[in-house]
């Protein structure tokens, strides 16, 4: 005879067998699906990461690649429009840049030599403050016509090619130490070469008060030992030029020659 309750005890172990088979499933389920969740995730997030530093890593190269693109296409070496309409103090003369034929510099005495006129007073004044402070200092060279130019030009290469070296040489060591005729910054009248010497200047305490104070009336150093690529030239501490007051204080502080300064007026 069937019994019933024997019937409901086997039922009920039968029923919370199954129901806890289906919960342990339902858990190992649950627990996979959280774990392939976290680690989606968790990949998601470093392939994520990875793709912004990339683009970060992108983006800042881009950003170097322009401004050095865009460093380079300020530094002209062509000045012949700006020497047309630029201020008489701002003309730029050097080995790629002739002379302006328009350019006539006033020529005024200044002890042994010639500057141009306008210069005349602030560097009177820079002469005479170096002086209040023991520091001697004269024009040794000034205004130079071409016809000097390509005496002093001449005789440099003569000299290099007594020295055993080849015409290319011996052209192309004179052109850093002095501009060719028509090309010489002597030739603007702005140009001063001070105490008739020549690199040994820089050791002196007449080249460091220059150094310092020069930009106060408006006069540069020319040709520094660092820009030597950009200007051309090699360092030639004696030479300072007169740019105006404003603008020697701002290569001075930026401490850029005048190629750079003039090409970072240019549009």
């Amino acid at each position: 005879m069937f019994n019933k309750k024997n019937y409901l005890s086997y039922y009920k172990k039968m029923y919370l067998k199954n129901r806890n088979a289906r919960i342990k499933k339902k858990f190992i389920f649950l627990f996979i699906f959280v774990m392939f969740t976290s680690v989606f995730v968790l990949l998601s997030f470093f392939v994520k990461t990875e793709e912004m530093y990339t683009m970060d890593l992108s983006e800042t190269e881009n950003v170097v690649n322009q401004a050095v693109s865009l460093k380079k296409k300020k530094l002209r070496t062509d000045f012949t429009n700006w020497n047309k309409s630029c201020d008489w103090n701002l003309t730029l003369v050097n080995n790629v840049n002739e002379m302006p034929s328009y350019f006539c510099p006033k020529l005024k005495q200044y002890g042994d030599v010639e500057v141009d006129e306008r210069i005349f007073i602030s560097l009177n004044e820079m002469l005479q403050e170096a002086a209040k402070n023991n520091i001697r200092l004269w024009a040794s060279s000034g205004f130079r016509s071409e016809e000097r130019q390509k005496q002093l030009f001449d005789r440099d290469f003569l000299e290099n090619l007594k020295q055993n070296k080849n015409k290319e040489d011996a052209y192309n060591l004179s052109l850093k130490k002095i501009s060719l005729p028509g090309r010489s910054e002597h030739s603007t009248g702005l140009a001063v070469d001070f105490n008739a010497v020549g690199e040994e200047f820089c050791a002196t305490k007449e080249y460091a008060w220059l150094v310092e104070n020069s930009a106060n009336y408006g006069f540069i150093l020319r040709y520094p030992k660092d820009k030597e690529e950009i200007t051309g030239r090699a360092f030639e501490p004696a030479h300072f030029r007169y740019v105006g007051e404003d603008s020697a204080q701002v290569i001075k502080m930026k401490n850029l020659c005048l190629e750079e300064y003039i090409s970072s007026l240019m549009k």
